[in-house]
């Protein structure tokens, strides 16, 4: 297997071995690169000896260190990194090494071996995997998206060129590394093109601040859910956010009222960025105006052709085209992937600028009198009520059939089902307007801001 991240790295390292590469707020460290270096030495034999027969190593951790060592340390022996979200139980890691044949999972900061009960698979994977990354969904059985290191190179190159991300540049990590998107923003261009790692886990709001503006962050991939509680909280006051010019929404959509009033309050207004674990980046608001719909993008990343397939009224399922998509999936393929081909589960439409909107998943679409409707486009007007803090849109059935919609909300007091009827009425045709609304203080997410449907 290749290393080229590893040597990347190494050159970097050599050029300037005394430039920081990670700020540990947490724990009260700081790394250079020839820290991180012999951090990496110190991390190789756990790593080593925690492979499985695929030549895979799997870390269970929190944002750290060690977790970045050990992914270095792996891809430096020519093995396969695989980045386990610490909030995955003990039960799901045992899923997982059963369906991945992993021997030992690194666990913890302290990178503890948890031995695992012998599992007889062996994936064959690709030559040139460096990375296995885990699908985001919380059902379902246990799949390991396989990228080569030369994809996850160009997805790197690809995010960089787009945002304008380079030396320079220093990244606040606050999503967790394990996940797509953490894993491809802070760790990949902090290995690829130097660029620091700010890592803090404390979101209370007025320590967040505070490490924004003293830590000298330029750049920030975070998620909606946070970029809402900052905007509400008043702790920090307003104005400029220090060296901080880039700010990066994703994982789940990201409301124009949220995004709107975090520009008001700081000056700076956060970009839309799409993208698939089976892909990296798709697209990325660019304009950064305050004119970009609801549900908007962006255009596609520089190196990304995006396209739709089964079209019917302008929507259609996105089709990617790009050199940074991976090269399978593990225990079993999906026939949405092909060579430089993924075949998303999303549905949108692209407007007359090349922009991409965003429509919802496949398969979520409602029959309701005959008339096509997906929950996505009644959320939109929902949310764009005053008082509505967050809402989904559920099919209502009864007795196994759609009649309807349900819509399920947390909003500001003072606020009614009356009124969110009434806004519903004024702008959707009656058969859209939600049969059951439903009030609550909140709805459940996780940290990466998506909904949790198992708890709602």
């Amino acid at each position: 297997m290749a290393d080229a991240l590893w040597q990347r790295f190494e050159e970097l390292r050599r050029a300037e071995p005394g430039a920081d590469a990670i700020v540990d707020v947490d724990g009260g460290r700081a790394l250079s690169r020839d820290e991180l270096a012999r951090l990496v030495d110190a991390c190789a034999p756990a790593v080593r000896s925690s492979a499985s027969e695929d030549g895979v190593v799997a870390v269970q951790s929190a944002n750290a260190p060690e977790l970045i060592a050990a992914v270095l340390a792996a891809w430096r022996d020519g093995l396969v990194a695989l980045p386990i979200d610490r909030e995955r139980s003990i039960g799901d890691v045992e899923a997982l090494a059963e369906a991945l044949g992993l021997r030992v999972v690194l666990r913890g900061a302290d990178l503890v071996p948890h031995r695992c009960a012998p599992s007889a698979v062996r994936l064959g994977l690709a030559a040139g995997t460096c990375l296995l990354k885990l699908t985001s969904g919380s059902t379902g059985e246990p799949r390991a998206v396989a990228v080569a290191e030369d994809a996850l190179i160009r997805g790197i190159a690809q995010i960089c060129s787009t945002m304008g991300i380079g030396p320079g540049d220093r990244n606040l990590a606050t999503l967790p590394l394990a996940h797509s998107y953490g894993f491809d923003n802070v760790l990949g261009t902090l290995a690829y093109v130097g660029i620091p790692a700010v890592l803090v886990s404390d979101l209370v709001p007025r320590r967040l601040f505070t490490v924004v503006r003293e830590t000298g962050v330029t750049a920030w991939p975070g998620v909606p859910l946070l970029l809402d509680l900052l905007t509400r909280s008043g702790a920090s006051g307003e104005g400029p956010l220090g060296a901080l010019r880039l700010v990066i929404s994703a994982g789940a959509p990201l409301p124009v009222a949220t995004r709107e009033a975090f520009a008001r309050r700081f000056g700076l207004r956060p970009r839309t960025f799409y993208g698939a674990t089976e892909c990296g980046g798709i697209a990325f608001d660019r304009e950064g105006t305050p004119d970009v719909p609801e549900g908007c993008v962006g255009s596609p990343l520089d190196g990304v052709t995006v396209d739709l397939v089964d079209v019917e009224d302008g929507v259609g399922r996105i089709r990617v085209r790009s050199a940074s998509v991976a090269s399978g999936t593990h225990p079993r393929p999906t026939p949405d992937l092909s060579r430089g081909v993924l075949l998303a589960s999303d549905l949108g439409r692209i407007d007359e600028h090349g922009r991409l909107h965003l429509l919802g998943r496949v398969g979520e679409f409602v029959k309701i009198h005959g008339h096509k409707v997906h929950p996505v486009e009644v959320e939109r007007v929902i949310r764009s009520l005053p008082g509505v803090r967050d809402v989904t849109v559920v099919p209502y059935e009864r007795s196994h059939v759609s009649e309807g919609l349900r819509a399920i909300l947390a909003v500001e007091p003072g606020v009614d089902r009356a009124r969110i009827v009434r806004g519903c009425e004024a702008v959707l045709p009656p058969y859209k307007v939600p049969r059951s609304i439903e009030l609550r203080d909140e709805l459940p997410r996780n940290e990466r801001g998506k909904l949790d449907r198992r708890r709602l």
